[in-house]
């Protein structure tokens, strides 16, 4: 989606003043044929798609903000009384796209990369000598937060957070066995007098706190095993949010094996989301997510896409889990969900109790950067105009932020007990809730901190903080003993994030027609 602040008269760009484009939502060397305006001219991200993650990541991570744009004016490209010079952002990023265009990224933008011509980054790279806000164009380089008010530090303010998530294991039973799952299967699973329970203090939680949205994992285990069960506590939450007067969004997580037209029909009919879990194309998926038997379940999957989902038109979120094993075949399976335009995401393996013992699974560095490049090579040749930033790169979140999830502030994890976590990660360590009681607070001080990225050792400094936010804290733990330090994957995000910056000015200048 396209939000245009740019000036057209007759259906024709006009030519005699600046343009800046602002799209929602590493050097190339390859050839483009591209159509280049002569004017000044930004691309700049103001927004961002939702991503749907198999984790605790927020729709809405603690956003962030530089405080002191609005009161220059920079919103409504007006300058407010005695409003100070303007100067380059400090550890700006830039890298060279087709066409003579640059991408230009500071760490304090509130969301993507922003794509210059040569006459906008001109401009730019004026405000090496502080100055004020004259040209239109200093107005949307300003929003994308390239240039900062001079003589005094960037002061980044927190977002309000509206949703609170709450993941539901509904069951512990799969009719799969994935090598890396966390679950420790069983046959048991949560019954409809637990689920209204948990739904109850779900909605209760989030009046008390003042929410104004609640979002639900259905999951498991294989939640689909249990459709039936879902159906009706969807029924539930549905009845709540009406009468609490909140808004209610919802996902299942599966592993796209079992899904039937009239499933699908309810998903369409309910507005419900659904994420299928891809791990490769053909053998590649099969070595990761065979069915009990030992039998592969690619084709499944491929066959409930093509001849149920779409047809029904649901597009489910592809999640596609990388590690030590696939890291070859992410290629393969980005390639498979932009050939059904459906919208992906790259999620690094987590280490576990169950799984440790299986190194081929483990992140080493070199073999997931390069299977990581092969992917967004894939990506570029492809070019899809769907957005994808926020699925790139594994739980890195374009929107500035300070943690990496939710968990303690908007996130509840309830076991088929009825037991509430932090972390579907610890779905053992679950605490028991009493009615009335709010469940955010008892997961609030638990076994995993809330450490702001700019707490974390290795982090303060990096250009990228505010994106990746030092990682999954969980990992970090397994892997240093501390929470407060950055994560042992640093430097594949540090090697990546440009990269991936890089298709976004891309995806930006495609949809823009500025390229061939």
């Amino acid at each position: 989606m396209t939000t245009r602040t740019a000036r057209f008269r007759g259906g024709q760009m006009e030519q005699s003043e600046p343009i800046a484009l602002v799209a929602f939502n590493a050097e190339s060397k390859s050839e483009y044929d591209c159509a280049c305006p002569d004017v000044p001219y930004v691309l700049g991200a103001q927004g961002v798609t939702k991503t749907e993650y198999d984790c605790a990541c927020a729709d809405e991570p603690f956003r962030l903000s530089l405080a002191q744009l609005d009161a220059i004016g920079v919103s409504s490209h007006h300058p407010a009384l005695h409003a100070p010079k303007m100067r380059l952002s400090p550890q700006l990023h830039t890298s060279a796209l087709p066409c003579g265009y640059t991408l230009a990224f500071s760490p304090y933008a509130p969301a993507g990369p922003a794509v210059l011509n040569p006459q906008a980054l001109a401009r730019l790279q004026s405000f090496n000598h502080p100055q004020p806000l004259e040209q239109a164009v200093d107005y949307t380089l300003a929003t994308q937060n390239l240039l900062i008010p001079a003589g005094q530090p960037p002061k980044m303010e927190w977002g309000k957070v509206s949703t609170l998530t709450a993941w539901l294991h509904v069951t512990n039973d799969c009719n799969l066995d994935c090598p890396y799952c966390y679950v420790n299967k069983s046959n048991e699973q949560m019954s409809d007098e637990t689920g209204r329970r948990v739904i109850d203090a779900i909605f209760r939680s989030a009046e008390q706190s003042g929410f104004q949205e609640v979002k639900l994992k259905y999951a498991g285990g294989e939640a689909a095993l249990h459709f039936d069960l879902v159906r009706r506590l969807h029924r539930y939450a549905q009845h709540l949010a009406g009468r609490k007067g909140l808004d209610l969004r919802a996902v299942i997580l599966s592993n796209g094996t079992l899904w039937t037209p009239e499933m699908a029909a309810w998903l369409r009919e309910n507005n419900v989301k659904l994420m299928v879990s891809l791990d490769g194309v053909g053998a590649a998926h099969d070595a990761m997510r065979p069915t009990r038997g030992g039998k592969g379940s690619f084709a499944q999957i491929e066959r409930t896409v093509d001849r149920v989902l779409i047809p029904a038109g649901i597009r489910p979120d592809i999640s596609i889990t990388i590690s030590g094993k696939n890291a070859d075949a992410a290629a393969d399976a980005v390639e498979w969900a932009i050939e059904r335009d459906l919208p992906f995401s790259l999620n690094f393996y987590r280490e576990n109790a169950l799984s440790a013992s299986n190194e081929a699974l483990r992140l080493e560095e070199t073999r997931i950067i390069e299977g990581m490049r092969r992917a967004y090579r894939r990506v570029e040749k492809l070019a899809p105009t769907r957005p994808f930033l926020n699925g790139l790169l594994d739980r890195a979140q374009i929107d500035a932020h300070t943690h990496t999830c939710g968990v303690g502030q908007n996130y509840l994890v309830f076991t088929h007990t009825g037991a509430v976590s932090q972390c579907q990660m610890h779905l053992a360590n679950g605490s028991p809730t009493a009615n009335g009681v709010d469940p955010l607070m008892l997961v609030k001080h638990g076994a995993i901190p809330q450490i702001s990225v700019e707490d974390k050792e290795g982090c303060q400094d990096c250009v990228w903080r505010y994106r990746c936010t030092g990682g999954c804290p969980i990992e970090t733990y397994r892997a240093t003993g501390r929470f407060d330090v950055k994560s042992p994957h640093c430097n594949i995000y540090t090697t990546l994030f440009p990269e991936a910056l890089r298709l976004e000015g891309l995806r930006l200048m495609k949809l823009e027609g500025l390229l061939g």
